[in-house]
């Protein structure tokens, strides 16, 4: 069986049996979208994009902060706005952002066929699933050449997700999987601008509109993945572990419980979450700092190349600002990355003192079961002394995950930033504590239109 028909098949037959915990880890992810997507909705990228396709026509979906959209639509909007603050959640063998994709997918596709949260969450185990594998089978080479995996990994497994919530057979599967792979793409060069968090919007609406096609009858060829011109091939090239590896105990578990999901702390660069941690931990005040440097993999440098940043964007993808922010402000908000915070002179001096390193430990040639990631933090103080710590395990990753309060916290305060009245944030709380019994998604939907 190829692996495409490896995939398809398990999507579409596979039972929708999965442990409790499971289906709360989902529950969860979807909780920590929607706080992103609310936070994101009055930011320029996601205004933008929802102003061009609102000529478009209307629908019956929720839209992050606008009239009601046709579902592809609506996704694309909606995952531009979960993305838009880099505060969305991390799948760590697809190195993307997973729940952007998988969540205003699937919620927008249940609210045009009537879909259950239930079968969402099955669903997005399907989705998940996909992006992990082809993640193993593609990674790190596959990122190190410049592959925004939210959009090039998003897509296809977006695709086979909803695939699953419309309940294909293997065959419509694969073609899903299939026509996804004609959709995806998207460069890193774009990190820092609003074509970043737009990517995580396209692997929504593309991965929807593939299932919608496969559905229709639409054709494409049946591997796509495999072999001369496959996307393994194309993309990561024979160096990588490859799909047949990768896929190997598939239906053994589910990657969800297997890698976890990875709910961010901060928003910004999940490359910047473990130095900041190291630095935090030595609890320093500004004033005794002359200097820093901090030691990070190759993909991490690779990432964060804007060691002066000159907009929000940019200071997301800034270790020197994330570190010195962070030194003044304690654990990084989104208050830390607003014009205002960037441009503050006491953070500027310091991050002028500040040098990011190559830690030759760690390349990005190794493969992705290989590349546990380490940050680690020097600080050269007034009085001659150095302090020094390192992070393995940034706060919100799944070995050290947000507790139910610090969830429910980020959702209060990413709602008020999208100015969600505190009322609609308690009942929307309250429909997302019962998230496996809702029928369908619209009451929670109109919950979050509140203003």
């Amino acid at each position: 069986m190829s692996s495409t028909a490896c995939l398809a098949t398990w999507c579409a037959e596979t039972p929708d049996i999965w442990p409790e915990a499971a289906r709360d880890a989902v529950r969860r992810a979807f909780v920590d979208t929607l706080a992103t997507m609310l936070a994101g909705r009055q930011e320029e990228c996601t205004v933008t994009a929802r102003a061009a396709v609102s000529r478009w026509g209307s629908g019956p979906c929720f839209t992050a902060g606008g009239s009601r959209l046709t579902a592809p639509w609506a996704a694309l909007v909606n995952g531009t706005a979960a993305h838009a603050l880099d505060y969305d959640d991390v799948c760590e063998p697809a190195l993307n952002h997973p729940s952007a994709a998988l969540v205003p997918a699937l919620l927008a596709l249940a609210e045009e066929i009537g879909a259950s949260m239930a079968a969402c969450v099955d669903a997005y185990i399907i989705g998940y699933e996909v992006m992990s594998r082809l993640g193993q089978a593609m990674n790190q080479v596959h990122y190190q050449r410049g592959w925004h995996t939210t959009l090039s990994l998003g897509s296809p497994a977006v695709a086979a997700a909803c695939a699953r919530l419309l309940r294909l057979d293997a065959r419509r599967t694969a073609m899903a999987i299939s026509l996804a792979t004609s959709m995806a793409g998207g460069s890193k060069r774009q990190f820092g601008t609003m074509a970043k968090p737009l990517h995580a919007g396209l692997a929504a609406k593309n991965g929807m509109v593939a299932a919608q096609l496969a559905a229709a009858g639409l054709e494409a060829i049946a591997e796509p993945l495999d072999g001369s011109w496959g996307y393994q091939e194309m993309m990561a090239g024979s160096t990588a572990l490859g799909l047949e590896a990768a896929l190997a105990g598939l239906g053994d578990d589910c990657a969800v419980l297997r890698h976890g999901i990875w709910a961010k702390y901060y928003p910004c660069c999940a490359s910047t979450h473990r130095p900041v941690d190291a630095l935090l931990s030595l609890q320093l005040a500004p004033g005794a700092v002359e200097r820093m440097e901090t030691l990070v993999s190759e993909i991490a440098v690779a990432n964060l190349r804007y060691l002066l940043p000159s907009s929000v964007a940019e200071a997301r993808f800034s270790l020197p600002y994330c570190l010195a922010a962070a030194l003044h402000d304690g654990p990084l908000t989104p208050a830390s990355f607003t014009p205002h915070a960037i441009a503050r002179p006491e953070v500027l001096d310091l991050l002028a003192r500040t040098d990011m390193l190559l830690d030759p430990a760690q390349p990005a040639s190794r493969a992705i079961g290989d590349a546990v990631e380490t940050g680690t933090v020097r600080v050269f103080l007034r009085d001659g002394t150095m302090r020094e710590a390192s992070a393995v395990t940034p706060h919100g990753h799944p070995r050290d995950p947000l507790s139910a309060a610090e969830l429910a916290g980020k959702f209060r305060a990413c709602a008020a930033a999208g100015a969600l009245p505190g009322r609609a944030t308690e009942q929307a709380l309250e429909l997302l504590a019962q998230f496996n019994s809702l029928e369908s998604p619209i009451a929670l939907m109109r919950t979050l239109e509140a203003v």
